[in-house]
């Protein structure tokens, strides 16, 4: 996906830089965005990809915060959790890569 393959009201958002979320824990976002399948984090321009990760897990934690603060905790997921976050995550990014075409 290039540039040019934007709307130009996004153009010019992308030129100014978009806005990413201000993540205090490093560790409960790489947990949650290691739930997402790398492929499909890839498939997202890297001039964009900082602002969708970080949106997407500050959006985790303002909407699903009892399942925030298990991922802040130290160690692995546990299963039901991480099934549960799983899903969050993904359904997500399938509906945001929908939204703008990203294949």
């Amino acid at each position: 996906m290039e540039l040019k393959d934007f709307k130009e009201n996004e153009q010019k958002q992308i030129k100014e830089g978009l806005s990413t979320a201000e993540i205090t824990d490093k560790e409960a976002a790489k947990k949650l965005l290691d739930l997402v399948p790398q492929e499909w984090i890839k498939k997202i321009p890297f001039f964009v990809r900082g602002h969708a990760t970080t949106k997407t897990v500050e959006k985790v934690a303002k909407e699903h915060p009892e399942l925030y603060v298990i991922a802040k905790k130290e160690g692995p997921l546990p299963e039901q959790e991480k099934a549960a976050l799983q899903k969050i995550m993904m359904d997500i990014f399938e509906e945001k890569m929908n939204k703008h075409r990203i294949k």
